[in-house]
């Protein structure tokens, strides 16, 4: 949770006339927030009780690509609040958790996930990129970013071509947005600043495979802090979630920013684990089933699950791109919304004992818990239909445990987050 926030709504893949953004600001006592658009002279006034408040912003807010504006999206609280974000037009929608905005001096971000596009009809392709947006809260703020290009790609931003050996320099005041676009895979691209700045991947419409539908996919990143923890070299544990019974499988895309590390790895109840020895800037690791996976890594890394659109069970499109947080920076406890998008929504929790979880003031039905033993340790996995609205889930001893969010609806639409992990601000 925090008081002070930036955001920027991702680009509308098509406006068919119903295009809308919806901010949820979800609080536990009462208080009051102050959202605006300060370039575009927008003021908003929430005021907070207990659980969930909504504020729909028209289409317009949405960012073009390419291109500095002033669609920076700035709320400030009196209280301490979680916040969540949403984009819907007629062929994606895209929710994402906001992080509160870091208070450190440097800013980096060096794990940054992306996705390739899938091939499509000339017509089209401009509609299908990868996208990294920005948002700066300082004046003068001096942003440098590089591409990881090939050697023949270039990019186009604010009128001026780059290249794959030249980073993009760009001076941002203070609530002023760009989302840079592009048709090729993002991955291991960086951004630094002086002055915070807001920072999520993502793509206008993604998807892992040509036949499969797509959806729109944004993803907030965490500031790049591992250079100052101690234990930087030590291992560090994911596990990713098992889903609802109607995904067949997903990818996880692991990044460092520095190579000769390993990984392990068990999917579901394997009994042997695999290990990698990783010698470049991401590794994907392919799940055919819907199972959760173990990861441990022996270097501080990013993980990422991406989903793959209509490759489903019941041929109902749901893409999305999940930041997986660290089992070190899970909470015990999670205030979070699921949005009500004509999407039907389902959370996952992972925990090791999830007999001690309860939600809306109920214990989680074990009837839908499924048990996995990896690395000589037992997790308990439960998949739920969820309705929308406000929603507490804790562990009634204090316990961390793992919450995602996550929706579909047909043809393609889908989307999915992360409901919160602990951010140092």
């Amino acid at each position: 949770m925090g008081r002070e926030f930036y955001l920027v709504f991702p680009p509308v893949f098509y406006d068919g006339g119903d295009s809308y953004c919806v901010l949820y600001v979800v609080s536990t006592s009462f208080g009051f927030c102050t959202v605006a658009l300060p370039i575009l002279t927008k003021r908003y006034n929430l005021e907070l009780k207990p659980g969930e408040s909504q504020l729909f912003l028209p289409a317009s807010y949405m960012a073009l690509e390419n291109v500095m504006e002033g669609k920076g999206v700035h709320i400030d609280c009196n209280v301490y609040v979680n916040v969540y974000a949403a984009k819907h037009d007629k062929f994606t929608t895209t929710v994402f958790l906001v992080l509160p905005i870091h208070s450190r001096f440097h800013y980096e971000y060096k794990y940054i996930p992306s996705l390739e596009s899938m091939p499509v009809s000339a017509q089209f392709s401009h509609l299908y990129n990868s996208t990294l947006a920005i948002v700066s809260s300082g004046d003068h703020n001096i942003v440098t970013v590089s591409l990881n290009l090939t050697e023949s790609e270039s990019i186009v931003v604010n009128n001026q071509t780059f290249w794959s050996n030249e980073s993009i320099r760009l001076t941002m005041n203070k609530f002023e947005s760009i989302v840079i676009s592009h048709a090729g895979d993002l991955t291991g691209s960086s951004v630094s600043s002086i002055d915070p700045v807001f920072v999520a991947t993502g793509h206008n419409c993604g998807r892992l495979k040509t036949d499969n539908a797509c959806s729109g996919m944004f993803s907030v990143l965490p500031v790049d802090d591992s250079h100052t923890k101690a234990n930087f070299d030590a291992e560090h544990i994911f596990v990713t979630p098992f889903f609802y019974p109607f995904l067949r499988g997903y990818k996880i895309r692991i990044l460092s920013k520095t190579d000769n590390y390993r990984i392990q790895y068990i999917i579901g109840n394997e009994s042997n684990p695999e290990v990698l020895f990783v010698q470049k800037d991401f590794v994907d690791i392919d799940v055919e089933a819907n199972v959760p996976v173990f990861i441990r890594t022996s270097r501080f890394a990013s993980v990422t699950v991406i989903t793959p659109g209509k490759n489903n069970t019941d041929g109902i499109g749901a893409a999305f791109m999940l930041y997986v947080p660290e089992q070190a920076v899970l909470l015990s406890e999670y205030h979070f919304i699921v949005p009500d998008l004509n999407t039907t929504s389902y959370v996952t929790l992972i925990s090791r004992n999830a007999s001690q979880l309860i939600l809306d003031d109920r214990n989680v039905d074990g009837d839908n818990m499924l048990t996995y033993d990896i690395n000589a340790e037992q997790y308990e996995v439960i998949a739920l239909p969820i309705q929308p609205g406000y929603h507490v889930a804790r562990n009634v001893l204090k316990e961390p445990f793992s919450l995602y969010v996550y929706g579909k609806q047909k043809p393609s639409l889908g989307y999915g987050y992360v409901a919160g992990f602990n951010v140092r601000t």
